[in-house]
């Protein structure tokens, strides 16, 4: 047993039978009187030094550390790209470098454990269900990414899991069907529909390489929507405020200061009305 382990039955056996001698404690836990004695001492100054060490030193709250620095690992670390250095001074600033492991080099080597661990993640659950033999129906997004290269991406669209994330020579039909269905068949689903954009390649993926319906996503469709209704508001609009601008001059040029007179209809010679 490690020296946490130690502690963590001494604590124990106080919490539930309150304090104790040496030598009870020493019977209690089956640990030698030396060692009892040298543990409690040990208890006794991290509690004077630390007002809240009493929630760390027992299992629940030694548990509970390990899911705070893996959480911050994760989110701050992987996530968010923030050094071990930093992370290292947070868990100094809060005082739990007496309970963890919290230097820069031994955070490093936790990052690089949870990076196997979440690479390997994938494969396993792949293999995992491609032995249990049951199909899963699933409601899939697909669509083409380009950054420096071309890739394929498909995604269950309930659970956001990435059936497929490939770079590619091309978005063709034929490479997206070939890229697919392995996918498809070793994960071991059952795509029901295929929600994409207009794109022929994917169009033709749901219908001929999946057997499945084509469903557009709403984003382009709603901005399909927005051109049809937003074009004929704005010629109005814009003819609208041509007749505004158009109007003071247009009131100028009538009576106005300069304005040639209205020329008379009437034939020569006819008599003119007078009001």
């Amino acid at each position: 047993m490690d020296l946490r382990g130690r502690c963590q039955q001494i604590c124990t056996v106080l919490r539930e039978r309150g304090p104790q001698s040496i030598r009870k404690l020493a019977q209690a836990t089956g640990l030698p009187k030396s060692s009892v004695d040298r543990h409690c001492k040990g208890l006794r100054e991290r509690a004077g030094q630390v007002p809240e060490a009493e929630l760390w030193e027992p299992e629940q709250g030694a548990r509970w550390l390990r899911v705070l620095v893996l959480a911050v690992l994760l989110v701050f670390g992987l996530k968010g790209g923030m050094g071990a250095e930093r992370i290292s001074e947070f868990f100094h600033r809060i005082r739990l470098e007496r309970y963890l492991a919290v230097s820069p080099s031994a955070l490093r080597s936790l990052r690089t454990q949870m990076e196997d661990v979440i690479l390997a993640y994938p494969t396993e659950q792949e293999q995992r269900l491609g032995q249990e033999g049951r199909r899963r129906e699933i409601i899939a997004g697909a669509d083409e990414t380009f950054f420096d290269e071309v890739v394929l991406v498909m995604m269950d669209l309930g659970s956001g899991y990435l059936v497929l994330e490939e770079a590619a020579d091309d978005r063709t039909y034929g490479t997206g069907q070939e890229r697919v269905r392995a996918a498809v068949r070793t994960v071991g689903l059952e795509v029901r529909y295929v929600v994409s954009d207009r794109a022929q390649a994917l169009i033709k993926l749901a219908l001929k390489g999946l057997g499945c319906p084509s469903v557009p996503d709403l984003f382009h469709a709603l901005r399909d929507l927005a051109k049809v209704m937003g074009s004929e508001p704005e010629l109005k609009t814009g003819a609208g405020r041509g007749a505004i601008d158009a109007g003071p001059a247009a009131a100028q040029g009538v009576g106005g200061p300069g304005s040639r007179p209205a020329r008379s209809t009437a034939a020569p010679g006819a008599p003119q009305r007078t009001s």
